[in-house]
């Protein structure tokens, strides 16, 4: 704990410290994040097998009131990601020590309201409802309310910087997960699944606990309670509203081009959004930097190292791997998934959103940070608007699934660019630079996409999977000599390279 109340007369050194950890910390979270998801695709991929299409979508119904579930803390928890690194930052202890016990006492109430909730629907329906549904609810019941204080457990760490442990916990579990599958849904079907789902999270809970012991106790301090709810429900509607986005989306599309345009759409979907983990876990290795120093200095100056070198990085490298992941994407469709290659085109467009979505990974901490976060729902309403509009009016023009990606585009466009022009004007005095300095980040993907385009034009694709792996080895060459401009400019510009390097050799 030391490390989070250096005065200054160690600036420099934490300055140092800092670098280095964000990095080390970039590199742990981002590796244990992809890796856990990938062991989750994998589980799930075992789940449809071995289920089978009926059952797989019961899993799958009963997965959206879970996914609803996670809105039932009502932000405090987004509330508490900010406050506890923001009043260590002040040094007051007493009150991060408030503000997790308040966190907990919602959690733990509203966690239980909704399993109550659904438990009582489970015992209501129980003659009414297949048994195996039935059962599918109260498992939901119990798994909502584990994954509600286990999310409670590990924004706590994540708040105190203890992100190789968070990392650990992911690896760890996540193969388990896999294997329990494999034990677990060969045996006992449905129930297998159900049996997994709540051990998981239960057991990746008193893991963090036994390794990292935190004191918790219910506090009912009503005033308390409604500051975070205020603080953090803009927070949590944020993320409700980024996932409408996609689910009007797909919506339209079914009403207006049917469930087989649906099922090429959710490829181009999940390909593309498998990228997304990337700028999540950036964005909460540098929240309690973020929060930390605004409160240890409640100078926006000090912040804006955390919002400029990132977004440079990312505007530069980022596009690397977009290129790098699309080429190798399309390979992997045309060969593999032959019946989906309708998906690669707006695959391709959707891709292009992903950068908007993530260029700029630390500005929503930045913007939560001084406290203007209400900022982002009209924001993400007018998104949504713009979505359903140009998806319809393409669609009646004839542009089918490609009208759909680009209204993803021109909406994420929109959102992205507002929150980062919102924070790039504290620093920029008018409204015209900060576009000329957002429209310069861009050009790294015009670059990258040119490049791509020039790749597919003069090294033609070919049915034959060895032909075509060859040429994909020649593809993925001449990308990397397009490359190598950004990676030099962004080493140059950052000394990204160079601390990564540094990091991996040991070095202090």
């Amino acid at each position: 704990m030391l490390e989070l109340f250096i005065d200054a007369k160690g600036s420099v050194v934490k300055k140092s410290l800092d670098t280095q950890n964000i990095i080390k910390n970039a590199c742990l979270f981002s590796g244990s994040t992809y890796l856990a998801q990938t062991m989750f695709f994998i589980r799930g991929f075992l789940n449809a097998r071995i289920l089978g299409p009926g059952l797989y979508g019961l899993w799958s119904a009963l997965n959206i009131i879970l996914t609803y579930s996670a809105y039932a803390n009502l932000g405090s928890l987004n509330a508490m990601n900010k406050e506890i690194p923001y009043h260590n930052g002040m040094n007051s202890i007493s009150c991060a020590e408030k503000i997790k016990d308040v966190t907990f006492t919602i959690c733990v109430i509203m966690a239980s309201l909704f399993s109550f909730i659904l438990i009582f629907v489970a015992i209501f329906l129980w003659n009414k409802l297949p048994r195996s549904e039935a059962i599918g609810f109260i498992a939901i019941a119990l798994l909502s309310f584990i994954n509600c204080i286990y999310a409670f457990y590990q924004t706590l760490l994540i708040a105190m910087k203890r992100f190789l442990l968070v990392s650990q916990a992911n690896v760890i579990f996540s193969i388990l997960s896999v294997i329990l599958t494999i034990i677990f849904v060969l045996y006992f079907n449905i129930y297998g699944v159900y049996a997994v789902a709540v051990a998981i999270p239960l057991l990746t809970l008193l893991y963090l606990l036994l390794k990292q012991p935190n004191k918790v106790k219910l506090s009912f301090d009503f005033k308390e309670t409604f500051r975070l709810i205020n603080i953090g429900l803009p927070l949590v509607l944020r993320s409700f509203f980024e996932s409408t986005v996609i689910s009007v989306a797909g919506l339209i599309i079914l009403i207006f081009l049917g469930k087989t345009n649906l099922g090429y759409h959710s490829i181009a979907m999940l390909a593309a959004w498998f990228l997304i983990y990337f700028r999540e876990s950036i964005h909460r290795i540098f929240e309690p930097y973020i929060y930390q120093r605004y409160g240890e200095t409640h100078s926006i100056l000090e912040l804006k190292k955390y919002l400029f070198k990132p977004t440079l990085i990312m505007s530069l490298l980022f596009p690397v791997i977009l290129g790098f992941y699309w080429t190798a994407v399309t390979f992997f469709i045309r060969h593999f998934l032959p019946k989906y290659i309708p998906a690669i085109y707006p695959f391709s467009i959707i891709l292009m959103s992903v950068f908007f979505i993530s260029f700029a990974p630390t500005a929503i901490a930045f913007i939560t940070a001084i406290n203007k976060q209400k900022i982002f729902m009209p924001v993400y309403i007018i998104g949504i608007i713009i979505v359903a509009a140009i998806s319809v009016i393409f669609i009646n023009n004839g542009f089918g699934l490609m009208a759909v990606a680009l209204g993803i585009l021109v909406a994420f466009f929109f959102i992205n660019a507002v929150i980062y022009i919102y924070a790039l004007g504290k620093y920029k005095r008018t409204l015209y630079k900060c576009i000329v300095y957002l429209l310069k980040l861009c050009i790294p993907l015009l670059y990258i996409t040119t490049a791509v385009i020039v790749n597919e034009v003069f090294v033609s694709n070919s049915q034959y999977v060895f032909l075509d792996a060859l040429k994909l080895i020649i593809k993925l060459a001449i990308l990397f000599i397009f490359s190598a401009p950004l990676i030099i400019i962004a080493n140059n510009k950052t000394g990204i390279i160079k601390d990564v390097l540094c990091l991996m050799k040991g070095k202090k």
